[in-house]
């Protein structure tokens, strides 16, 4: 029987001086029967040009008319991927040599898991930082796997993630949406945990590169809008679970309190840095989300009251630079930098 092919597609825009470890990468997997696709969003540096200098059969570049955005690129993923498998690799990551074998044997040992994700390594000019949800493989039946989602921080990292054909093309999960364009990832992952098995494989390592110029810095550190489509998704989200609300409520308000505590972290330790916003934003953001807890007894009433309390007190010295700074560098000490 001929191993089934996988597709790892490189969305990027203007990464020339990254895209090359993710093609190499991608390229050096111990697993063989690949293809690769570069889907450049009308980049204005020399990214062709990298391409070009590879002679491997397997790699394919494909340029769009026009940028589509973070999510539009990654349908055009979707739509271009001919593989039983589909991981869509960010182009500034790159991911050990036998990651994809390590994953398509998981896929072959638990034929009703229709996604995994991976352990990631996230590196730094200064730290290297490995994490593990799972210290081995697992499988999370839904909706397990929506509450962990909701009930801790997002377990999926997003580059790490392969599915199999036909999810997408499941009318009922779809491509990404462009109604988040910050966080349109955390929707789909909620979406498919919501109706089908997800996986993790624990051996299979992502290598996530952090710097002032990743995806992931811009959406944490230059702009709030990130934060501001995620409390859509809780609302949309609610929405969407209609009469099995239910069933979520402590997951759902584990999600919405830990939400909260981001919005403060960033408020205080961030706003600096998203020119054109007041800092006072990621106060009313995170009222707005407190709203939204569901007061299923009267200990859930209490906490909600208390969140409210601490809210009102924090609107003030949020708005002072110098009150803003002590209490930053008070709530920052151990935690990491990217949450």
């Amino acid at each position: 029987m001929t191993d089934p092919l996988v597709s790892i597609c490189i969305p990027t825009y203007n990464r020339a001086n990254f895209i090359t470890k993710a093609i190499d990468s991608a390229l050096g997997q111990t697993y063989k029967n690949i293809e690769v696709i570069v889907v450049d969003n009308a980049s204005t540096d020399n990214t062709d040009e990298i391409v070009a200098s590879y002679s491997d059969p397997r790699l394919r570049y494909v340029r769009n008319s026009e940028n589509f955005g973070l999510f539009g690129n990654f349908n055009r993923c979707i739509e271009l991927y001919n593989g039983n498998f589909l991981h869509i690799l960010h182009s500034d990551d790159y991911i050990d040599s036998d990651f994809t074998e390590k994953c398509v044997v998981f896929f072959s040992k638990h034929p009703d898991v229709w996604l995994t994700s991976t352990s990631s390594r996230i590196i730094s000019s200064e730290i290297s930082i490995d994490t593990k949800v799972f210290e081995s493989d697992t499988v999370l039946k839904n909706p397990d796997g929506l509450k962990k989602i909701l009930s801790e921080r997002c377990y999926i990292s997003c580059p790490s993630v392969m599915v199999r054909r036909g999810l997408y093309e499941d009318k009922n999960i779809g491509k990404f949406t462009l109604e988040y364009p910050y966080s349109g990832d955390y929707y789909q992952w909620i979406k498919v945990a919501r109706k089908y098995n997800v996986g993790y494989v624990s051996d299979a390592w992502l290598n996530y590169q952090t710097s002032e110029i990743s995806e992931s810095y811009r959406l944490l550190f230059k702009t709030p809008m990130g934060y501001f489509d995620t409390l859509k998704i809780y609302a949309q989200l609610i929405t969407d679970l209609g009469d099995d609300l239910q069933y979520y409520v402590p997951e759902l308000n584990s999600a919405l309190k830990r939400f909260i505590g981001d919005l403060l972290y960033a408020g205080f330790t961030r706003s600096e840095s998203m020119q054109g916003f007041s800092p006072s934003v990621f106060i009313g953001t995170a009222l707005t989300a407190c709203s939204m807890i569901k007061s299923a007894s009267i200990r859930d009433s209490f906490v909600k009251f208390f969140y409210y309390m601490i809210l009102i007190v924090m609107y003030v010295p949020i708005r002072i630079k110098f009150l803003r700074g002590i209490i930053g560098s008070f709530i920052s000490r151990g935690k990491s930098e990217y949450i």
